[in-house]
């Protein structure tokens, strides 16, 4: 009898474990199920944004000439050709000499290139000189001959006047600026003051 009870304390004793352990330690196999939900506007937002940077500011030694600084409020980075350009919006770029004399930029829009810092700047270009403003619908900063393109729409007005041209060209470090039109048949347009 005693054996009895004991083969049926052991029987119980496993019968408790086996049902202890598939409760707390089995591994259960479940089904792999695959939810599709719709994607919601933030989550495409999110998507087009990861690449986006508020408040970017790149700073730039030139040449021999001084020092280039430009500031985005708001900034989208892309990869053409495996270089990085930067599309900057509300714009403010101020280029230094070594004499600290500045030329202010501030435009709608810009491209940077990191790999060269090359720059172009789109839409309501002002460029501000000493006394002198220029505005433009387009500004190209050129970093290997250090040379600022100004053109489409241009109008030069200084404490001398006011100059109408298809472009200006200033080099930064010899500081000599050539206004000119696309056309040489047509002229130059100056009002003095």
């Amino acid at each position: 009898m005693k054996s009895f009870y004991q083969l049926l304390l052991m029987a119980l004793m496993i019968l408790i474990g086996f049902f202890f352990y598939e409760k707390y330690f089995s591994i259960k196999k479940i089904s792999e199920v695959k939810i599709t939900l719709p994607k919601t506007e933030n989550e495409e937002k999110l998507k087009k944004d990861t690449n986006s940077i508020k408040k970017l500011k790149y700073k730039v030694q030139l040449n021999e000439s001084g020092r280039y600084e430009i500031n985005a409020k708001s900034s989208e980075i892309n990869y053409i050709d495996n270089i990085e350009i930067v599309s900057m919006n509300e714009v403010t770029a101020i280029f230094v000499d070594n004499k600290n004399r500045k030329i202010i930029v501030i435009s709608d829009k810009a491209k940077f290139n990191t790999a060269s810092y090359d720059t172009n700047f789109l839409g309501n270009t002002k460029i501000t000189y000493l006394q002198n403003v220029i505005t433009s619908e387009k500004l190209d900063f050129n970093y290997k001959t250090d040379d600022i393109i100004i053109y489409e729409n241009v109008v030069f007005n200084g404490p001398h006047g006011a100059i109408k041209a298809d472009n200006v060209k200033i080099n930064l470090l010899t500081k000599n600026i050539n206004i000119f039109m696309d056309n040489p048949k047509n002229k130059v347009k100056i009002t003095s003051n």
